[in-house]
């Protein structure tokens, strides 16, 4: 099994591993490889902006974003 080493982990990281560990009723590497692992099979969520309104008050669409590229490359 491979071996992972983090060097330079603050101190009081190290004290919260530890309490969390205690209270899951696991070693700390146990607890870091199970937080690892549930953040690694969460996929990352994000949120995409607000649509942009123009000054006419309508909404932004892709086709608006096109005509201005191909109006900028004329």
């Amino acid at each position: 099994m491979p071996t992972l080493v983090i060097k330079n982990l603050p101190e009081s990281l190290h004290r919260k591993l530890k309490k969390r560990a205690a209270q899951n009723h696991r070693s700390v590497t146990k607890e870091v490889v199970s937080l690892i692992e549930a953040s690694v099979a969460t996929p990352p969520k994000f949120e995409l902006p607000a649509p942009l309104k123009l000054k006419s008050g309508r909404l932004l669409t892709l086709e608006d974003i096109e005509a201005a590229i191909a109006e900028g490359r004329e």
